[in-house]
């Protein structure tokens, strides 16, 4: 016959036993309650969201559209197109458009065509501009070619500003300035600043006059 004091301590045996049982089983039921909410995405739901960088080359919240025109009648009742690869509305002034590889395309009074093309450029749909930027090419065949970084057109008049280096070939030699005006639907060209004109003795056919 056990003695009283084996009866207590198998006793407190028996509630520590009890205890730690009680301890393993609360532990197995919030394992479970763990792996249950995880399956069902309580925990990244409650997670900070990460907002996600957009993909490279994908400028967020911009509409583009494809191949862009614009058609219209200048001021010599002649027609006229600017066109480009992409183009997309200015986000904090909307009558801007931005334009990918314009193309401008001039008809003077007496039937010549002329173009002029750029890497970017900038129409303004209210006062009717173009701004172009990026080896700006201006020609109208067999008469002139003249390059040059950046240009503004006024697009009903036909009026060009260029205010930086320009070389112009024409059939009889070639012009380097600091700038140019076209005027007079194309029949006037004026080169401004550190001129410098090479003309050749033998002129060539076409109009060579700037």
């Amino acid at each position: 016959m056990s003695s009283p004091t084996d009866q207590a301590r198998r006793a407190v045996r028996a509630a520590r036993l009890s205890r730690l049982l009680s301890w393993l089983a609360g532990a197995i039921g919030i394992g479970f309650i763990v792996v249950f909410l995880a399956q069902a995405g309580l925990f990244q739901a409650l997670l900070p969201h990460q907002t996600l960088p957009p993909p490279p080359g994908v400028e967020p919240d911009r509409i583009t559209a494809g191949v862009s025109t614009v058609n219209g009648i200048d001021d010599a009742r002649q027609p006229y197109q600017v066109t480009a690869k992409r183009g997309w509305q200015d986000g904090a002034t909307p009558n801007l458009v931005h334009l990918e590889e314009p193309v401008g395309l001039f008809h003077r009074a007496g039937g010549a065509k002329y173009t002029i093309t750029g890497t970017t450029g900038l129409y303004d749909t209210k006062v009717k501009t173009l701004d172009l930027e990026g080896h700006v090419v201006l020609e109208q065949e067999g008469r002139f070619t003249a390059i040059m970084d950046k240009a503004n057109i006024a697009v009903k008049e036909k009026k060009l500003v260029a205010n930086t280096p320009v070389t112009a070939s024409f059939a009889s030699g070639t012009v380097d300035a600091n700038g140019m005006q076209i005027t007079d639907d194309g029949a006037r060209i004026l080169f401004l600043n550190g001129v410098k004109a090479r003309f050749s003795a033998q002129q060539g056919k076409g109009d060579t006059n700037p």
